[in-house]
């Protein structure tokens, strides 16, 4: 969820409402708004700025939850030119690699109640057509990640079979190095507390095990490594905050359960959700042990509760040159194996895991990729009884599509079975400590 306060959190809850959108350019005093800031009401110290912001689109974010992929996130901010001041400060002045920061607020509220919707960083600026404004456009953090590593972290001389750089560990071990040492950035840069989280003890994740080792000698893509590497291979995905900070999220809910940030109603839905299903996949080949050429081997998985249904279905392949058997490999293959078939084999939501197609009033902004959603709504078809109406069922969101300047927002939200799930199991004799965990439930 994004961050909210109490007061804006009223603001937006109106139905009817005149939202104040503000970009600002780092490193740069002047902030470019939707209106007037003095004369909407806006209070405390304001900042310098310019009412010549157009409403923006917005920036999407999709996930791919098999794949372990995140789309990098693009956002255009028209800023209409007067006087040509706009042209005299980006002749003036290198803007590109400085961050851009889109909040909104609403008339009435505090200047520090705005709240942050994106954080991107520029990479192109250029006129419109007429040239009487300009596109500020701007990509999300993934962007910087594209680049290649080739230096040794720990020398600075290149990467190679005389010089490898061993990386092992959990996948959130693996993902930090990888992220603050190869890519170098800065420690801010990155959510590092979810991915702490991972390994956190009480979420049972992956603290049992640090299945990875990583023998780098070549150069490499940061953001390619990571999501076929580690991601992918691990059930996890990444997700770009409204702070503009790289995070990751698991495919398993949180061991507390999957506690909804937000209720979709048909009070806050514009349209009936779409209904659509992801592929059924019950049948996992894992390959590891990686001696530089081939995969030295190869385990195979399959759902036959699945297989008996629906047949042979789509193949999910996990390969990573860093999983060893000597470190856990085949168990880690065999949990990771598990919970694709517990989201996906079909068997538990005869088919397919749903997904919805939403699309929502601008009150629903705060929502975020990864979040946990419930939905609700009297005219939805209840795929797992066939009654007509369906009350607080559980989904992920995996995409998020604001239209600013329209007052919509749309989302795809997956459900994998999580609506009624127990937390997580633990025990310690007592039934009271919760030493570890070893699980969510029987198919989770």
């Amino acid at each position: 969820m994004i961050g909210t306060n109490t007061n804006w959190n009223t603001a937006n809850a109106q139905m009817g409402k005149w939202p104040i959108y503000v970009f600002a350019i780092g490193g740069q005093a002047t902030v470019y708004t939707t209106r007037d800031l003095a004369a909407a009401g806006i209070t405390g110290t304001l900042p310098a700025y310019h009412p010549w912001l157009l409403t923006p689109q917005g920036a999407s974010q999709s996930i791919d939850v098999i794949n372990g992929k995140s789309t990098i996130g693009e956002m255009v901010l028209e800023v209409v030119d007067q006087l040509g001041v706009v042209r005299t400060l980006v002749g003036s002045t290198t803007l590109e690699g400085q961050t851009a920061t889109l909040s909104v607020g609403y008339p009435g509220l505090a200047w520090s109640e705005f709240v942050v919707l994106h954080t991107y960083l520029l990479y192109k600026i250029t006129p419109t057509n007429g040239y009487t404004s300009w596109n500020f456009t701007a990509r999300d953090m993934q962007v910087g990640l594209t680049k290649s590593v080739y230096l040794h972290p720990e020398n600075g001389d290149l990467l190679s079979t005389d010089n490898p750089w061993y990386v092992g560990g959990t996948p959130g071990e693996v993902a930090l190095a990888v992220l603050l040492f190869g890519m170098e950035l800065a420690a801010t840069a990155v959510d590092q507390a979810a991915f702490a989280l991972l390994d956190s003890p009480v979420q049972g994740l992956h603290v049992a095990t640090r299945p990875f080792l990583f023998v780098l000698t070549e150069a490499f893509s940061g953001l390619q490594f990571l999501e076929a590497e580690v991601y992918r291979a691990s059930g996890l995905y990444p997700v770009i905050t409204p702070a503009g900070q790289i995070s990751v999220r698991s495919s398993r809910a949180p061991a507390a359960g999957a506690a909804a940030a937000f209720a979709f109603t048909a009070d806050n839905m514009c349209i009936l959700p779409e209904f659509d299903r992801m592929p059924v996949i019950n049948e996992v080949i894992c390959r590891f042990d990686y001696d530089g050429s081939n995969y030295g081997r190869e385990m195979y998985f399959l759902n036959s509760d699945s297989l008996g249904t629906f047949g042979r279905t789509q193949q999910f392949v996990l390969e990573s040159k860093g999983l060893r058997t000597e470190l856990g490999a085949s168990g880690y293959s065999s949990w990771l194996a598990g919970r694709m078939f517990g989201r996906f084999a079909g068997t538990t939501l005869r088919g397919g895991a749903p997904t919805l197609q939403i699309e929502a009033f601008l009150m629903t902004l705060p929502v975020w990729v990864g979040d946990y959603v419930t939905v609700s709504h009297p005219l939805m078809p209840d795929l797992m009884t066939g009654a007509l109406g369906v009350t607080n069922r559980v989904y992920e969101v995996i995409d998020r599509e604001p239209d600013y300047a329209n007052g919509r927002m749309k989302y795809s939200l997956l459900d994998t079975g999580l609506t009624g799930m127990p937390t997580a199991y633990q025990w310690d004799g007592s039934g009271v400590a919760r030493p570890f965990v070893i699980g969510t439930s029987l198919i989770y």
